[in-house]
């Protein structure tokens, strides 16, 4: 079984780094035609080209190697990732690319490096980026089919309380990835602390359920012996809330909460919920026009269906859709307990083709999101926004019990995690609001553009649209 060494292993991965910016470097160099690169091509096969050409494109060079060191050290870039999954392990990659390059840029205007082409800048920084994250990836890719062969794996003990170890072991089963192997589970006290560390293993993860004589104990005893330890500040589910590791008076305490954005990244949304619904509306101003003409062609009443739903802070609006189902569905609806009750069950929706409300070619605007549009609207006037919570009705508000105020806190969103997810196919109540406490938990600026992107493929797919 091989060893993990961090330090070999970073250091490793740290000058493969550095040689592929300089790789690209000389890439986007030999690439580039105009007549500045030109210049440079002298210099990479050592010819004497003018000096302070040479003197301004070294200083480049210089520069995006001392600040890919830095921006790396301070983004942590080189710690093991032996647990992290793939899209947040590459979202990270490309943000610490992306600041290492408006970095770089910031220098070249600093140091007014005028010689140097733009046009190289910007062929420079994404052939860095594409040979950067393709370098991560393949690393990955190269240690998974490694420990899944049993090669580099780390092996773990859990100590603690018996029922808390086992379930923090079953964590580490299913989120830890291949990398890591379960030695062994045990409880630990004064008096069976020397027993605890006979196993064969890497690192232990201890959770806080015993005395802390014991615990201190048990640590002390690790560290000794040069193990890792992890102290696991106790088992819950906190998967609904907002989670920070912050100091209070200088001891380490796990922060639960905190659910609202800074008023920067809110009115940064803001301006991306106007930009984006602006631009849409004008994008498929013929499609809207095509969808209006064909709800007047197919059936009698509005072209626009409104309906009340809730808004921040529990504010009414009405919503706009292009109308999909006859004038008076609601009667229709109501009219019918037992479609009525099918209709509470599922979710606040009736089953794919059981639906007596909905018109010819109704179905069609449905499942293909384009009766949605029209709450672009919504978002221009600020009851919506582009992404966020799926937008409910007033008695929907008792469905979610004491989370109702929670749920009230941010604006409804044209799309988001239920949107993405499969709509119409969680059929589960509790997992539905799941998903929209989630949005509220992670809301950020990364997580709408991150939703906004998902959302195309899920409308294409047209998965759960009904």
């Amino acid at each position: 079984m091989l060893k993990e060494k961090p330090a070999t292993f970073s250091g490793i991965a740290r000058a493969v780094d550095l040689a592929l910016i300089v790789a690209a470097f000389a890439v986007t160099a030999i690439g580039c035609q105009d007549a500045t690169h030109m210049m440079v091509l002298p210099w990479l096969r050592g010819i004497a080209p003018q000096q302070e050409v040479l003197h301004q494109y070294e200083l480049l060079l210089l520069t995006s190697l001392i600040i890919w060191i830095a921006v790396t050290q301070w983004r942590e870039s080189y710690r093991s990732h032996r647990a992290d999954h793939l899209w947040p392990l590459l979202r990270d990659q490309v943000t610490t690319e992306l600041l290492w390059a408006m970095a770089v840029a910031a220098l070249t205007f600093f140091f007014k490096l005028n010689i140097v082409s733009r046009v190289f800048l910007l062929a420079f920084f994404p052939v860095s980026i594409v040979m950067l994250s393709a370098r991560q990836l393949a690393v990955r890719a190269f240690l998974n089919q490694a420990r899944k062969k049993g090669l580099n794996i780390r092996r773990i003990v859990v100590m603690g309380e018996p029922g808390c170890a086992r379930k923090f072991a079953r964590f580490i089963r299913e989120e830890g990835g291949p990398g890591y192997r379960i030695a062994g589970l045990t409880t630990f006290s004064s008096a069976n602390s020397g027993e605890i560390i006979k196993e064969d293993f890497d690192e232990a993860f201890l959770t806080l359920e015993s005395a802390q004589a014991d615990l201190e104990c048990a640590v002390l005893k690790l560290l000794k012996m040069g193990k890792r330890v992890h102290i696991v500040p106790g088992l819950f589910d906190g998967t609904l809330f907002r989670r920070n590791l912050e100091e209070f008076a200088g001891v380490p305490v796990l922060s639960l909460g905190g659910y609202s954005v800074d008023p920067v990244e809110a009115a940064a949304k803001r301006l991306l919920d106007l930009i984006g619904a602006s631009l849409l509306l004008i994008l498929f101003a013929p499609i809207l026009l095509l969808c209006a003409l064909w709800v007047k062609l197919l059936s009698a009443g509005p072209v626009f269906f409104s309906q009340e739903r809730l808004g921040r802070n529990g504010k009414r609006f009405r919503i706009l859709k292009f109308r999909t189902m006859y004038p008076d569905a609601e009667a229709r609806l109501h009219a019918d307990p037992v479609l009525y009750q099918k209709y509470v069950e599922n979710n606040f929706k009736l089953p794919k083709g059981e639906d007596p409300r909905i018109v010819p070619g109704g179905n069609f605007l449905r499942s293909s999101s384009l009766d949605e549009l029209p709450q672009l609207f919504n978002v221009l006037k600020g009851d919506m926004s582009l992404v966020g919570p799926r937008p409910i009705v007033p008695p929907e508000i008792g469905q979610y019990g004491e989370y109702g105020p929670l749920f009230l806190s941010v604006k409804p969103g044209i799309t988001g995690y239920w949107q993405v997810q499969g709509r119409s196919e969680i059929k589960d109540f509790s997992h539905r609001a799941a998903l929209d406490i989630g949005y509220i938990r992670d809301q950020s600026l990364k997580t709408d553009v991150d939703i906004l992107l998902k959302t195309i493929p899920a409308v294409l797919r047209r998965k759960g649209a009904h």
